[in-house]
């Protein structure tokens, strides 16, 4: 199985911060990881890419957001898990 992970900065007015991340943690498969000065992290997650650009759809088209960049993209899939699993200590 392939899962998408993304995590992302959105970037609201400082006055707006809690309403917008209230609104962010409330997308399915989205969680906001911390807010400072009008900066919310966020980590959104998909099965496939369409999932995941449906995701940064979502969170562009939140009231309140001027902009959203994405910091880093991974793709896990179980061959990664086994990977991993083997050269654990």
């Amino acid at each position: 199985m392939t899962w998408h992970i993304a995590s992302l900065i959105v970037r609201c007015r400082p006055e707006h911060e809690a309403a917008v991340a209230a609104r962010l943690n409330a997308l399915e498969l989205t969680e906001v990881r911390g807010a400072q000065h009008g900066r919310i992290v966020v980590l959104a997650e998909g099965a496939n890419e369409y999932e995941l650009a449906q995701r940064f759809d979502a969170i562009r088209a939140t009231p309140d957001v001027m902009t959203t960049d994405l910091v880093h993209h991974e793709i896990d899939t179980d061959d990664s898990e086994t990977a991993h699993a083997q050269h654990a200590p």
